[in-house]
């Protein structure tokens, strides 16, 4: 890592291109000979200096540093599906250059990825490593409003069929499902709060709330992996006392806790 960053610092970073894109960087003071990194992705209320200030301490336990990428609105309005469409602007092809920047400025590999990602940013990570499975070690995804089944006959983003917006998609979901994963929700996130997507299409498969939607897909996914003939890993931990408000979840103390633990501990 470049010797100009200093340790226990938060850094903000800016990438110019098609659409200007920020991330956040958080460097743990305690450095570990081989270089962990979680990438963490917000929700719909684009707080990922949060993010990078309520995982401070589990990086500095564990030795990682924390990248938080920030999708301006202007920009990405549909980040959590990765674009509106193949051919826009595309969410992951500017993570993607996050990446990119990352490795360059902090000299640290990109890849095997370990993402968290929080409701809108659920939604991404597990989007993004449906079209990218090589590239993700594990993830963590907390509270998403809804999901893209592992489903061959229903039209991305709601499954994994190509579709006039998106075509000629080919997805390698033997790869996507090897990849352990932990779905998180928050005891009391049963409510339809306006923020939650009430498509009929939505409700009918996957639930009438973000801890239906929850255990519906973790059930399909794991379901799924055994039609493949594999040993999937897909867990579902419900958390105490949460709401569907980020506040919630790091108020319960042992969250950001097994966050890390489920992405760097090698005995899960």
């Amino acid at each position: 890592m470049t010797d100009t960053l200093h340790p226990g610092k938060i850094y903000h970073r800016t990438i110019d291109g098609m659409s200007q894109m920020n991330y956040i960087v958080y460097i743990p003071r305690e450095s570990r000979e081989e270089t962990r990194i979680m990438y963490t992705v917000h929700g719909i209320s684009r707080n990922a200096e949060e993010h990078i200030s309520g995982f401070a301490s589990q990086a500095e336990r564990f030795g990682a540093v924390l990248i938080a990428p920030l999708f301006p609105k202007s920009s990405f309005p549909r980040y959590q599906q990765l674009g509106t469409s193949a051919t826009q602007e595309r969410a992951d092809l500017a993570f993607n250059n996050v990446l990119q920047d990352a490795h360059e400025w902090l000299k640290i590999s990109p890849a095997p990825m370990h993402l968290f990602g929080f409701s809108g940013g659920g939604q991404f990570v597990h989007r993004y490593a449906m079209f990218y499975p090589k590239r993700v070690a594990r993830m963590v995804l907390a509270a998403p409003g809804w999901y893209s089944f592992p489903d061959p006959e229903r039209k991305y983003p709601y499954g994994i069929k190509s579709s006039l917006n998106w075509p000629n998609l080919n997805f390698a979901m033997e790869k996507f499902l090897q990849i352990p994963t932990l779905v998180m929700v928050g005891e009391q996130d049963d409510l339809r709060d306006d923020d939650l997507n009430k498509e009929r299409a939505i409700d009918s498969f996957q639930g009438l709330n973000r801890i239906e939607r929850a255990e519906h897909w973790t059930a399909a996914a794991r379901a799924i992996g055994r039609s493949y003939d594999l040993a999937t890993d897909f867990r579902l931990q419900q958390v105490a006392n949460a709401s569907h408000a980020y506040e919630s979840y790091l108020a319960h103390p042992p969250f950001a806790e097994n966050v890390f633990n489920f992405l760097f501990d090698d005995r899960n």
